[in-house]
């Protein structure tokens, strides 16, 4: 039997440090809650101020809850005017405290939302992502899709890669974004390496072509039992590549920045473990595209 097909979120949460970096982030939640009617729920956080001691704490206590009273009130102020906005759309502002990542992901609870939205920081002198500790956080402990943005949001998403071991986590991904973006082409990569070591006097190429030939294989099985509607299998194109895979998106990235890049996760005694360890984690980092994780929680 057809798996059901993951609702499409009915509330999204915008993240943001109020900083340009989450500009793009922000028009890209706009347009998947007008994509999906969905109610857009934006959110900042106001971290604690220093820590007094105690001594300190009594004199300086009114003046510190006034500090921290107009730290509020300026960041619901610049919130606002960041969604100053035309057209109608169901939208909130909210204003968190505390330790940024549990804030985000309690009002994603409070709020019913069905996917988080936020930008990543760059570092322009390597040319490369460097995620913080809040994305990091996210993306070990969030309950829904989590969608890191890095690119203008110009239109819908017209292309999405979905990378896979051909694990249930990466099953769960692969409906999820054929669920999300009903009119995108997708595309199921998978990085293969060779079958077994190299022996002696054996043939690279005969060695990479057993890979692709069990590769194949695999992603034929891996399609027939993921559960994917009919109609979302026949927009499935696969890409079947031999080496290493955050190499092989990163340059793909660069050759396609518009496509979405979705990675499943799975955890593990415990922990949140990308689907692909430490390779998927390369990915997040290195991809010029914006990238879309699914947690084994996610409705599917």
């Amino acid at each position: 039997m057809t798996a059901p097909a993951p609702p499409t979120p009915a509330a999204l949460l915008f993240a943001t440090d109020l900083s340009s970096r989450c500009d793009r982030a922000l028009d890209r939640a706009l347009l998947c809650a007008r994509q999906w009617q969905a109610r857009l729920v934006a959110m900042t956080v106001v971290e604690p101020g220093p820590h007094y001691p105690t001594s300190a704490a009594a004199a300086l206590g009114g003046v510190a809850a006034q500090e921290r009273d107009m730290a509020l009130r300026h960041a619901e102020q610049r919130l606002h005017a960041d969604l100053a906005i035309e057209g109608e759309l169901p939208l909130s502002i909210r204003i968190g405290q505390g330790p940024v990542a549990a804030a985000i992901l309690e009002a994603c609870k409070s709020e019913g939302a069905g996917l988080i939205v936020t930008g990543v920081a760059r570092n322009e002198a390597l040319s490369r992502v460097v995620l913080g500790s809040t994305v990091d956080d996210l993306a070990r402990h969030a309950p829904v899709p989590l969608l890191v943005v890095r690119n203008r949001a110009r239109e819908s998403y017209r292309q999405v890669l979905v990378a896979s071991d051909f694990s249930p986590a990466s099953a769960l991904a692969l409906r999820t974004a054929a669920a999300l973006f009903p009119d995108a082409a997708l595309t199921l990569f998978h990085a293969f390496d060779k079958p077994y070591p190299a022996l002696a006097g054996m043939d690279p190429a005969v060695a990479q072509a057993d890979g692709r030939r069990q590769a194949e294989e695999e992603a034929r099985r891996f399609l027939h039992t993921s559960e994917l509607p009919e109609a979302a299998r026949a927009r499935v194109r696969l890409l079947l590549s031999y080496g290493d895979a955050s190499v092989l998106l990163h340059a793909h990235s660069l050759a396609h920045p518009g496509d979405l890049v979705v990675l499943g996760t799975q955890r593990r005694r415990g922990l949140l473990g990308l689907l692909l360890g430490s390779v998927a984690q390369r990915i997040l980092e290195q991809t010029e595209n914006d990238v879309l994780l699914i947690p084994p929680t996610a409705t599917a």
